[in-house]
């Protein structure tokens, strides 16, 4: 190539400069590597487009896992609390339970040498215990109350059974009244002596 050039520089068919611009011209390869950036470059943003769905959808995921893993917190934390507050109750209950236990074991009246029967009402059903004349005139004036101690009946102190209620009132302590002095009838068999009496409770027996 620079041969031809020199013959055509001394033949005086070209000039020094058209010689050192056709030896400067960009070679065609330029163009298209050029215009294949272009496409590059024009694709880039189809690239960030797909970059910021695919970030957007892991947002998504993530705000979505977020969402499930609190709300599985605050169920954990419900059953945790409501838990504890049924085995609170429990341990209160426990705890009154044998309070009034101790109470009614420590200051029982019962007498075995008792024979005058006793009916009492608990409800709708006719319940009895024996006392002795003492404890029935007791009875009947209030200063005795009937409640029950694992099932058995069981005579205490008013005042007692003032401090049973007020440990729980839905345990059954029964009070004789001032009608059941006025309307209760005395009635006398060959073995024992009958007493009838409206409960003051009406719940069922324990």
């Amino acid at each position: 190539m620079s041969s031809l050039s020199d013959q055509l520089l001394k033949a005086g068919l070209v000039t020094e400069d058209q010689v050192k611009k056709a030896a400067e011209k960009p070679k065609p390869k330029k163009k298209f590597t050029g215009n294949r950036n272009n496409h590059k470059a024009k694709q880039k943003p189809v690239s960030n487009r797909k970059s910021a769905s695919s970030q957007k959808q892991k947002r998504e995921v993530s705000d979505l896992e977020q969402f499930y893993k609190e709300r599985s917190a605050l169920e954990r934390n419900e059953k945790q609390a409501a838990l504890k507050k049924k085995q609170e109750a429990e341990r209160i209950k426990k705890e009154t339970n044998g309070k009034i236990n101790k109470l009614i074991t420590e200051n029982l009246k019962n007498d075995e040498a008792a024979d005058i029967r006793y009916n009492f009402v608990v409800g709708t059903t006719i319940k009895y215990l024996f006392v002795t004349e003492k404890q029935q005139q007791e009875l009947a004036d209030g200063s005795l109350a009937i409640t029950f101690l694992g099932g058995k009946r069981s005579l205490i102190p008013i005042e007692i059974a003032k401090e049973i209620t007020a440990l729980n009132p839905n345990k059954i302590v029964i009070v004789a009244t001032d009608d059941d002095s006025a309307d209760n009838a005395e009635t006398q068999t060959e073995e024992t002596k009958t007493v009838e009496t409206r409960a003051v409770e009406t719940k069922p027996e324990e």
